[in-house]
């Protein structure tokens, strides 16, 4: 079963991503993965440099954000096409025109303006309320999805099971993703640096704000099917998701307002 990674932060989320986009791509098409995504957190600003990257190592390339809510929720979309593209776009815009500069203040009432025409995959860790959901799941059709997510914690087991519940509960499909914050293993060192100036402290001090291992790397197929063994769908939506989704940077090209 081959696999897509849908879920891929990079150094485009200031202080948080520890690889870059192209890295990504590099390791995507080394590990034989189906397909990789970049959703960095209300933003856009890495996608064209894994798109051009994408092409030059023969890897299929995902357009994605990651929408983090003002309650701290959020929901990774991905646009199917350029309309569904623009209109994240114009999410995005709103959200940055409501706060200071740097900041995007967004509200899930928002996605159920702007959502129409894309993928979208709700944090099982940090889901929106379940009001949402429902209107999501009614408003988009079968374009919602319940997000399985490891923390490689020694729990993972027991929050796949209640994941999976509260996904049938809503009657969502699962889907499988690695929540990746370095395209290798020894990046791990870099993330914990991250994480000290954004939490202005030191790595003495930053105590259960590192990353207790490296496992939020980029995987293969092979060991994302040993981590999922108990979830084939999950993984299989990864593909049918990475097939649905034919958004393509390429589409897109400057065009000049008509004249007066």
């Amino acid at each position: 079963m081959s696999y897509a990674e849908l879920s891929v932060t990079s150094n485009f989320t200031f202080l948080t991503g520890a690889s870059h986009p192209e890295e990504y791509m590099t390791r995507a098409a080394e590990l034989g993965l189906a397909a990789a995504a970049i959703t960095d957190t209300n933003s856009f600003a890495g996608i064209v440099r894994a798109h051009v990257a994408a092409k030059k190592e023969g890897v299929r390339f995902i357009v994605g954000v990651r929408l983090r809510f003002a309650d701290e929720s959020s929901v990774i979309a991905l646009p199917t096409d350029r309309a569904a593209y623009g209109r994240l776009c114009r999410l995005l815009t709103l959200g940055k025109q409501r706060t200071t500069k740097g900041q995007c203040t967004l509200f899930p009432d928002d996605l159920t303006e702007w959502g129409e025409g894309s993928v979208l995959i709700a944090d099982g860790l940090a889901p929106p309320p379940d009001i949402f959901l429902k209107t999501w799941k009614e408003r988009f059709a079968n374009h919602l999805y319940w997000a399985l997510t490891p923390l490689y914690d020694g729990q993972d087991e027991e929050r796949f099971a209640k994941g999976a519940a509260n996904a049938a509960h809503l009657g969502l499909p699962l889907v499988a993703t690695g929540d990746v914050l370095m395209h290798i293993a020894g990046r791990r060192m870099m993330a914990d640096l991250l994480s000290c100036m954004r939490e202005k402290t030191t790595i003495d001090k930053l105590g259960p704000l590192a990353l207790p291992n490296a496992e939020r790397r980029l995987r293969s197929p092979f060991e994302m099917r040993r981590l999922y063994k108990e979830y084939p769908e999950a993984l299989a939506h990864t593909v049918k998701i990475a097939a649905a989704v034919q958004f393509n940077l390429d589409e897109v090209r400057y065009e000049y307002p008509d004249e007066v």
